[in-house]
């Protein structure tokens, strides 16, 4: 239920918003959406869409055309539409409008940057690694990333970084051992972490409004696709010891590892600010490692009889986390219709007067 209408209910519930007047302050309050909302909804999805299409439509073109188109009309394709964007995007800067269109024109050009590799690469057969691919796409995209300031940029970005990490580590320890699979998982967990911290630090920031610690703002979409990112990685570096059977010198350093992130998604989306939605990917994490760890520490010999020790387990754990993030949640949604017909009757009041 959305934050307006339980501002509504609360209203009604206390008398002060007479029932005849509910459904003109759930248009005010846009409640339901309007036909302007839905228009610009439909205007920036279909923006979005058709840049998506068109770039995508450069990149199938020269794939399907491969055997029948030569080198220079190749290059010619794909340079002529990184030029006409870039300049594009020029143009706009200098006019400072539709910034939208700008940021759109910089992720087009980004994704034909790495167009322009992979062709380079696939014509001359350079023989290059993977990882150089994605290492220079990332680096040239850099300021881009920077001048645009469009979180669908930056999680390009972080795609290639992590893609980097996996091709170099793979490419780097060619030997047989379990240690590149160990310095791959930590260095993503690492990375993912670290860029949760940073995009909680300069794209939520940090602004509270209540001794009770709780907020009415929610986090930017792309943060919680980063949030996941790290959950998994920490989660699977968590675990490694058990779906991987390597050395045992690691079990002590991953498991710290864990509870310190464990420690910090708490301490940040509980105790300074609550998020029902982070919370609830850190009990995903915990209950996965719980029951990867259970497993891993019963008899072997117990066959069947694990099942009725680890049921109980995951029931019983999923039960709590259930009901734990469900009063979190009732406990926020009362608090911000709260401080909303409080400031609902203030201002009531001061027209009054």
């Amino acid at each position: 239920m959305s934050q307006s209408r339980r501002t509504i209910e609360q209203l009604l519930n206390q008398g002060t918003l007479p029932l005849e007047h509910a459904e003109t302050a759930a248009t005010h309050l846009e409640v339901f959406p309007s036909k302007r909302t839905w228009l610009a909804f439909f205007d920036k999805a279909l923006l979005i869409i058709g840049a998506v299409a068109l770039v995508l439509a450069l990149v199938f073109f020269i794939a399907y055309n491969w055997i029948n188109m030569g080198k220079m009309g190749k290059f010619a394709l794909v340079e002529g539409a990184l030029v006409i964007t870039i300049a594009a995007y020029a143009l706009l800067a200098f006019k400072r409008k539709f910034k939208l269109i700008q940021q759109l024109l910089l992720l087009i050009a980004s994704v034909i940057t790495g167009s322009l590799l992979a062709l380079f690469g696939q014509v001359y057969q350079t023989g290059a690694d993977t990882w150089q691919l994605f290492f220079g796409w990332a680096a040239l995209i850099t300021p881009w990333v920077v001048i645009a300031r469009f979180p669908a940029l930056w999680l390009l970005w972080l795609g290639l970084i992590n893609a980097t990490v996996l091709q170099y580590i793979d490419a780097a320890f060619s030997f047989d051992s379990d240690y590149p699979y160990v310095i791959r998982v930590a260095t993503l967990a690492l990375i993912n972490t670290v860029m949760l911290i940073l995009w909680l630090r300069f794209l939520d920031g940090d602004t509270l409004i209540d001794q009770r610690h709780l907020t009415n703002a929610r986090l930017h979409w792309s943060t919680y696709v980063v949030a996941v990112l790290s959950t998994y990685s920490i989660t699977h570096f968590a675990i490694i010891y058990v779906i991987g059977n390597i050395n045992a010198l690691t079990v002590i350093p991953t498991l710290l590892s864990w509870a310190g992130w464990c420690a910090l998604i708490y301490w940040r989306f509980y105790l300074r600010q609550i998020d029902v939605l982070m919370l609830t990917f850190l009990c995903f994490s915990i209950i996965t490692v719980v029951m990867f760890w259970a497993v891993q520490v019963l008899p072997n010999d117990m066959n069947a009889g694990v099942f009725f020790i680890l049921t109980p387990l995951l029931i019983g754990m999923s039960s709590y986390a259930v009901a734990w993030l469900r009063r979190l949640a009732s406990l926020e949604h009362q608090f911000i219709a709260n401080k909303n017909a409080k400031a609902s009757l203030t201002d009531k009041g001061a027209n009054h007067d």
